[in-house]
């Protein structure tokens, strides 16, 4: 676990907020489309949040089926901290998976996303939560296209998945989904209280 050291000057005008975890794993009910993944993510944040430690973007290992032919598991870790004046555009995670088809091109799998989780109760603390983002595939929505993505094995991909953290600007966007990404998250907020800032987790927590 990452410790943060503060100076009297950032705990008054910042929070921090750590994020540590993992992608766990991805599922597909019928099994994958595709062998040998590996999955890419990217952080995505609002214009006031800076990047204190870890890394905005990285990418597993290729990985396979194993004893399930449903589940391929990464166990990749994800560790960052950011500091912010205002919790606009809270952290979000942006996932892309990608795999060889049958001609052992390599394709997109799909885009999943995540926000992080929301620190502990009264503010400042520590949450946990074990998310299943939906993955999904764009599709062409000319016929031809849609005919030799098929016949090809190549699937349409986005120039840039970190679009999809902002829901403004992938109206109409045609996709199907297959699968899921299982991600478990914690979250450490420091500066909170001091800011007044309460993320009313005990209300959602004693939902559960």
């Amino acid at each position: 676990m990452m410790e943060l050291q503060l100076t009297s000057g950032e705990s008054e005008s910042f929070f921090h907020l750590t994020i540590t975890g993992q992608l766990e794993s991805a599922y597909f009910p019928m099994g994958p489309d595709g062998n040998g993944l590996f999955c890419r993510y990217d952080v995505v944040a609002g214009p006031d949040w800076e990047l204190v430690s870890g890394l905005h973007s990285a990418v597993t290992q290729s990985a396979r089926t194993e004893s399930d032919y449903r589940t391929v598991v990464f166990n990749m870790p994800i560790e960052f901290t950011m500091k912010s004046t205002n919790p606009y555009g809270w952290p979000q995670i942006v996932f892309s998976l990608y795999g060889a088809n049958l001609w052992n091109v390599e394709t997109n799998r799909g885009y999943a996303r995540v926000h992080c989780p929301l620190s502990g109760a009264g503010g400042d603390g520590l949450t946990e939560r074990t998310m299943r983002a939906p993955l999904f595939i764009p599709k062409y929505d000319n016929m031809c296209s849609a005919a030799m993505s098929w016949l090809s094995g190549v699937n349409p991909e986005m120039r840039d998945p970190k679009i999809l953290a902002d829901g403004s600007k992938h109206k109409g966007l045609s996709v199907e989904t297959y699968g899921e990404l299982v991600v478990r998250l914690q979250a450490i907020s420091r500066g909170s209280n001091r800011m007044a800032l309460d993320w009313g987790q005990a209300t959602v927590d004693n939902k559960f």
